[in-house]
């Protein structure tokens, strides 16, 4: 007669021996102890499950690799948590011995993985499997850990110095985000830092890289890697809708009334996220078909109109608020310098309205005289109305000295952190969307030319200043995060 202790003993033996046998199963095992919602097993999670453990065999028999493995597929799929959290804690139970380097594109996000699968290990379940498998007491840092039998896990990010790591595997998740990609230095930085990763080996000959990603650009890492001429590379595509740039093509059998994932990424959240991202970051993010950055960002029936008439009809106490970019020659106007621009807007429901443009060539007093007359002639209100001022040094000095001489309730625009065409990128899909309106006037044609000719245009100063309306108008707006997979 089997006692109870016995068969208890004898159930967790069969369990661990089943999580050995299959990384999916493992994944069905530890799920509940990272993530408290009921999961939703779509094909594609236990599909890219047998693609890891199936690269898992030359890993733990330390021979030579038989490819990298890139893996493109939208956000909110579940990527992370089987690649970057669950994969690296199951090739332990294969061989506690591993030396494992993971990265991503911020340090912060890094840790956050590395966290969760040291979650996985301290909990009870694991434990109770997994005895033998222990986080070294004086070797469990956030970043990096080491187990009693010598294996480690670095986690690092895009940029970061590594130093004094090899590894027997490297996992490559999110090297950049969407805003990120959008600059050319970052993209170029990601690229060198993966250059970096992949000398990171302990044996260059066996040492896989697994790369998973949304494509953002074709310059970003996948791009990147792709072009490298001599390199053996399994590559699996998995873009939200059916198409024919699903990798392997046959793959295409398992989309459901043409969905990678009828559930999770259903036909609404497809539109959300078209309208949210703008077609050229739904194409990348979703369709794994990054275009070229070049062609003008924003396109001229992108913008809806609206005469005067119907906007005051329209309009109740909204209030107008003005956007303006300081520029002033102290000594004489000259045209070849740059102009000061302003812009009068309001925000009516969900929508941007856009009421008036103009730009001056003034001297610094000039300027300050120009400024309350151009407001109020633009329906400013002393009790709810804002002049909001670019932060550049004269910017500031004008904003200074209309405390001391106004009533006008001036502040500033938030400082930018990023390049022009990055910026004018991150809010390019609310135009496209048909939430920024122009009221019919004269303004109109020179607005128009400037911010859809940008970058080729002399100015950009209205580039700017749209940038800043729709950033202040929209910034209580809900956008799909870049990092879906944080939700799950």
């Amino acid at each position: 007669m089997i006692s109870r202790v016995d068969y208890t003993t004898l159930a967790l033996r069969v369990v661990a021996d089943q999580c050995r046998k299959s990384f999916f199963y493992f994944v069905q095992t530890f799920w509940d102890v990272i993530i408290k919602e009921e999961p939703t097993y779509n094909w594609h999670i236990p599909f890219l499950c047998d693609e890891l453990q199936k690269l898992s065999v030359s890993i733990v028999a330390r021979e030579p690799k038989p490819y990298d493995l890139i893996v493109n597929i939208p956000p909110g799929t579940t990527k992370s948590t089987i690649v970057t959290i669950m994969w690296p804690v199951w090739l332990w139970t294969q061989d506690p011995s591993l030396r494992i380097i993971t990265n991503s594109y911020s340090g912060g996000l890094s840790i956050e993985h590395a966290t969760k699968s040291k979650d996985i290990i301290h909990s009870d379940k694991f434990r109770a499997l997994f005895p033998n498998i222990q986080i070294r007491k004086d070797k469990s840092g956030k970043q990096n850990y080491e187990n009693t039998d010598t294996g480690y896990r670095y986690a690092t990010s895009t940029g970061a110095t590594i130093t004094g790591f090899h590894a027997h595997v490297i996992i490559n998740d999110d090297p950049v985000n969407p805003k990120q990609a959008e600059s050319e230095q970052l993209r170029t930085s990601a690229n060198e830092h993966t250059k970096t990763l992949s000398s990171r080996k302990v044996d260059k000959a066996n040492t896989p890289v697994v790369t998973i990603m949304q494509r953002l650009h074709e310059e970003d890492v996948t791009g990147y890697t792709l072009k490298k001429k001599g390199e053996n590379i399994r590559h699996i595509c998995l873009p939200a809708e059916d198409c024919e740039d699903v990798k392997p093509i046959e793959l295409r059998k398992h989309y459901v009334d043409g969905l990678l994932d009828p559930k999770r990424l259903n036909r609404a959240v497809l539109n959300e996220a078209k309208v949210d991202l703008g077609s050229r970051g739904y194409a990348g993010q979703y369709m794994q078909m990054p275009s070229a950055a070049g062609g003008n960002i924003i396109k001229e029936d992108w913008f809806r109109h609206i005469s005067f008439a119907d906007f005051r009809a329209l309009r109740y106490r909204e209030p107008m608020h003005f956007f303006l970019d300081t520029a002033y020659d102290e000594k004489k106007k000259k045209t070849d310098n740059d102009p000061s621009g302003i812009i009068a807007a309001c925000k009516i429901k969900n929508n941007i309205y856009i009421t008036h443009a103009k730009k001056v060539y003034k001297t610094f007093p000039e300027l300050l005289k120009f400024l309350p007359e151009y407001l109020y002639a633009n329906d400013y209100d002393d009790r709810q109305s804002t002049l909001r001022v670019e932060p550049k040094a004269n910017g500031k000095s004008v904003v200074q000295q209309l405390e001391v001489s106004t009533k006008l309730n001036v502040t500033y625009t938030p400082t930018p952190t990023d390049a022009k065409d990055v910026r004018l990128h991150a809010v390019a899909p609310k135009v496209e969307c048909g939430r920024v309106f122009l009221v019919d006037g004269e303004w109109n044609e020179e607005f128009i030319d400037e911010v859809c000719g940008f970058p080729t245009k002399v100015h950009d100063e209205y580039v700017d200043l749209l940038g800043y309306a729709i950033n202040y108008f929209m910034d209580d707006d809900i956008d799909i995060p870049e990092d879906v997979d944080a939700l799950f």
